[in-house]
């Protein structure tokens, strides 16, 4: 039988749903089944008392057929549930199909990963910057209320959080800040532009336990890419703080371009030179014309030439082992298609492979906003992308659960059944979805057609034609 069959079968069945939900309950001494659970499979397993064990086993024995269904050794779930970031995630999982049931893709009760505009304050001036960033914002906030934010995220269980800018480097909050979501055992990363990554910081990240940094650049060559980011020997610094991160071998490294345009034709020389500084990844960013970006919609890429990067950066990965990954959501239709199947990117930073890959592509669903993910903004207003500026709440004022549960905007973009273009036939739409933002940003509607792929080539055409009051030149400078 099918084994995708069986795990969807296992995963909808409504008694399983029920287990999900008694492994989640917590015991009045504030312990979860799941919890001592994972103890029994790492090394605190001599602190469970004896009867605790007894009471456990069933629940134990029901993971033991879930691991074996999944066709995972005890050596390699020993290995992943000592990990307390693999534990959250596994615990927000089943608490998710507890509530929602099996949904493709799966709804979350709480995102597995939120973005966070650390702050408005940056020292470049980027053509194409969503955030407008430059001078810190009036009401950014405290330190108190940054850990206080911190502490929410973690009893919802949120198991990975980005802090970008703005520049994060420049807030000196930034490092308590990390220290706190590290001594709540969450995978921690920075999106940075490189340029204050000195010797120093670079080893200071590895002390606070950084687990990916991603560094900008958007050319080879170091005048196009100042242009491009309003500050003469930009490329030069950034390409040395690549370096200093990638020296100390203490986390991930990676080098992410934004694809216009504007770098449209040096995509494999961008790749060839982040492999050339040994990064760990090369993420291609997609366009979205929002912030300063809207003044640059002449240099977005057109569905063919979006079509021939995603195929570039498939190609660079199956065929030299490079992790060439993207925020478009359309590259897991592309590696499923190249690869009859086989190998998909499962979410917009991670790949999978094997007999399971569709199930996983579709599972974690592609464009995450307002599902899987959220961002939150200097000031603490919660949007549900950092290309997305729709205020559906204010952190200052409400709680993060109560803006993850209540948002009617959230709400909204949690259902894809009805997308509107090809994305709402696709046989792709789980794994894909189409990137939200990008809809929103050119047609103004959360359901629009994503014009950037190339099964929405009718949609892209019709931008051109129509002459939008907000932007009178679009036929022009989309032609």
């Amino acid at each position: 039988m099918d084994i995708t069959y069986l795990i969807r079968f296992f995963l909808k069945n409504e008694v399983n749903r029920c287990a999900f939900s008694l492994f989640a309950r917590k015991n009045k001494n504030g312990r979860s089944a799941l919890a001592d659970i994972f103890s029994l499979y790492g090394s605190e397993d001599g602190h469970l008392p004896f009867l605790r064990k007894l009471e456990i086993f069933p629940f134990y024995l029901f993971f033991e057929s879930g691991r074996i269904l999944f066709k995972q050794t005890k050596e390699a779930a020993k290995e992943q549930l000592n990990n307390p970031v693999m534990q959250k995630g596994i615990s927000l999982t089943m608490r998710s199909v507890a509530h929602y049931g099996l949904t493709y893709p799966q709804k979350f009760i709480a995102p597995p990963v939120v973005v966070w505009n650390f702050t408005n304050i940056c020292n470049l001036k980027c053509k194409h910057c969503y955030q407008s960033a430059g001078k810190k914002l009036p009401e950014e906030l405290s330190l108190a209320k940054r850990l206080d934010i911190i502490d929410q995220l973690a009893r919802e269980e949120v198991f990975s959080i980005a802090f970008s800018g703005g520049e994060p480097l420049m807030d000196k909050d930034l490092w308590p800040a990390i220290e706190k979501a590290k001594k709540e055992n969450m995978y921690v990363s920075i999106a940075t532009n490189g340029t204050l990554i000195t010797e120093k910081i670079a080893k200071r990240m590895a002390e606070v336990g950084i687990d990916y940094v991603e560094i900008s650049l958007d050319s080879v060559h170091p005048e196009k890419h100042d242009e491009f980011r309003g500050a003469q020997g930009a490329w030069e610094r950034a390409v040395k703080g690549i370096k200093n991160a990638v020296t100390q071998k203490a986390y991930q490294v990676g080098l992410a371009s934004t694809i216009t345009r504007m770098n449209f034709n040096e995509l494999e020389d961008l790749i060839e030179f982040s492999i050339s500084l040994r990064t760990d990844k090369f993420f291609a960013f997609n366009f979205i014309p929002v912030g300063e970006g809207k003044n640059l919609i002449n240099l977005d890429l057109t569905p063919p030439m979006r079509e021939k990067m995603l195929n570039t950066l498939y190609k660079y990965y199956l065929e030299k082992g490079t992790t060439t990954l993207t925020t478009c959501p359309q590259y897991a239709r592309v590696c499923m298609n190249n690869s009859q199947g086989k190998l998909a990117a499962s979410s917009h930073y991670s790949m999978s492979k094997g007999d399971k890959t569709r199930l996983l592509a579709e599972f974690i669903g592609g464009c995450g906003v307002g599902r899987a993910y959220c961002a939150i903004q200097p000031d603490g207003i919660v949007t549900p992308c950092v290309y997305m500026p729709i205020e559906v709440g204010d952190l200052k004022k409400q709680t993060f659960k109560e803006i993850w549960n209540n948002s009617s905007v959230l709400e909204e973009l949690r259902s894809r059944e009805d997308l509107k273009g090809h994305c709402g036939i696709c046989e792709y739409r789980a794994a894909c979805g189409g990137c939200r933002a990008r809809a929103y940003a050119y047609f103004g509607d959360l359901k629009a057609p994503d014009p950037g792929c190339i099964n929405n080539q009718k949609a892209f055409l019709q931008l051109k034609k129509t002459e939008d009051t907000k932007r009178p030149t679009l036929s022009q400078t989309l032609a």
